[in-house]
């Protein structure tokens, strides 16, 4: 099926579609986030030690990436594709930074401790490039997500007030 960018709606998909969607989108840019992460500390004058995915607490973020991924896909109503990016990227934000500011604060550290250590982290992800990745991977496969109703039951602009989109 050939999805256009302008007509594309997302919204609810299927489980398999769902779930193979935040497992791409996760999973791969968490892993160039920590290829280019070891690459960059890998220089004897390097900016920085390896921070990504060295302990075992920073595998809760892409659990937790996983589950808020494919469910937001399976219970979100349908939208246009651009709405589904923006809203998509800004959980894997969201998620990011709640994920590493609650690891800090569990690990004993104050409440702006863990503030600040979260921004540090997506500061990170920035220059490692995961974020930058998950926000192209996000954008690229919401036109790959299989819906769960035929396209036209789909479209916001076939109600009343969607006609306002």
């Amino acid at each position: 099926m050939t999805v256009t960018f302008g007509n594309a709606q997302s919204g609810k998909a299927t489980l398999g579609s769902a779930l193979f969607y935040a497992v791409n989108v996760t999973v791969s840019s968490s892993l160039i986030g920590l290829v280019v992460d070891r690459a960059w500390a890998s220089f004897g004058d390097g900016p920085w030690d390896p921070l990504l995915y060295g302990e075992s607490s920073d595998l809760l973020f892409p659990a937790a990436c996983l589950l808020v991924l494919t469910v937001a896909r399976l219970i979100l109503p349908p939208a246009p594709r651009w709405k589904a990016i923006l809203v998509d990227s800004s959980l894997y934000l969201l998620t990011l930074l709640i994920c590493y500011g609650a690891g800090s604060l569990v690990d004993g550290e104050g409440v702006g401790t863990a503030f600040g250590g979260a921004f540090f982290i997506a500061l990170l992800s920035l220059f490692t490039l995961q974020l930058p990745a998950a926000w192209a991977l996000i954008a690229w496969a919401t036109g790959h997500l299989a819906p769960t109703a035929p396209r036209g039951e789909q479209s916001p602009a076939s109600s009343p007030a969607g006609s306002l989109l």
